[in-house]
């Protein structure tokens, strides 16, 4: 492999990295939102739909009107990753938990690297050799030990929640081949423009914005304060961030497991911001995780690619 293409695929995987620590922060801003009187349908569609007019901003001082052009191709990408991957994610990922809580919630969502390989392998022909079985297995377990803290009385197996549960997986996952296979089909921040538009259309639905509830929480300064922070946090840069690193011919099996660090961003903070308890169990899956990592992304001799 060229030193070019190392470089090229060093900054792809920085990218996704960049992407999931961000969205790990999204637990401050939900509980801010949350505090304020907001549901968890409309803490998802604030997201979207205030990070819509920051891209357009973005798109308008770095492309002017011209980037705004989005080919038939990244259009038709941008509407299923916006409307599936993107809004029936999250109303899927919120009712999951709405069901069977956090935790189990958040076990059964980072199944996704397990879903992500499985596309990958027959869609881009990516095979994987032992050390990524392994990182897979430890990426999970890892999760479940930090998300449980070893207490898995917590863990709630309703069937409906677990198929809510293997759903959102299921969608978060497909959000990952996606993007890969739009790639550099238009330009990232066009792409994540529509997408999140389509996205925030889709949520509006079970947002209800139009409501004399929700319509009040718009009058209030400390609920656009969150709800704009989260949005360019978790929405605008966080999302813009994935795509382009997707476009860099990344391995879309790889991106999942790099993506979690998501959910020790996402622990961290509780721990620092809100004296949320953690132990032993749960630095021990922290560890797992950042193994998973290393070992996924590892590079040593034939076995360096997965091809």
């Amino acid at each position: 492999m060229s030193k070019n293409l190392q470089q090229r695929h060093f900054l792809g995987y920085l990218c996704v990295f960049l992407a999931a620590a961000s969205w790990g922060t999204g637990g401050v801003y939900v509980t801010h939102l949350t505090n304020l009187g907001a549901s968890s349908f409309m803490t998802g569609f604030v997201e979207h739909f205030f990070a819509v007019p920051m891209l357009g901003l973005a798109i308008l001082f770095s492309q002017g009107a011209a980037g705004f052009r989005i080919s038939k191709r990244g259009l038709i990408y941008s509407v299923i990753m916006g409307m599936i991957t993107k809004g029936c994610f999250k109303m899927a990922y919120d009712n999951t938990i709405a069901t069977v809580g956090m935790s189990t919630g958040a076990v059964l969502l980072y199944t996704a690297p397990v879903f992500v390989a499985v596309m990958s392998r027959f869609i881009f022909k990516e095979y994987l050799h032992t050390r990524h079985y392994v990182a897979l297995a430890l990426n999970i377990i890892g999760v479940v030990l930090m998300v449980t803290l070893g207490d898995f009385n917590n863990l709630n197996l309703q069937p409906i929640g677990i198929a809510l549960g293997l759903t959102a997986a299921f969608l978060y996952a497909s959000n990952t081949v996606m993007a890969k296979i739009a790639g550099g089909a238009d330009n990232a921040l066009t792409m994540a423009f529509y997408t999140l538009f389509f996205s925030a259309l889709i949520q509006s639905f079970t947002a209800q914005p139009w409501t004399a509830a929700n319509r009040a929480l718009f009058t209030q300064s400390s609920f656009l304060f969150w709800a704009v922070m989260k949005a360019f946090v978790t929405g605008a840069f966080a999302n813009l961030l994935f795509l382009n690193g997707l476009s860099m011919d990344i391995d879309a099996s790889k991106a999942p497991v790099v993506g979690s660090v998501e959910v020790i961003v996402a622990t961290l903070m509780g721990v620092i911001l809100f004296s949320e308890a953690i132990n032993i169990v749960g630095v021990a899956g922290i560890f797992l995780i950042i193994l998973s990592i290393y070992i996924m992304n590892r590079r040593d001799g034939d076995l360096t690619e997965i091809s």
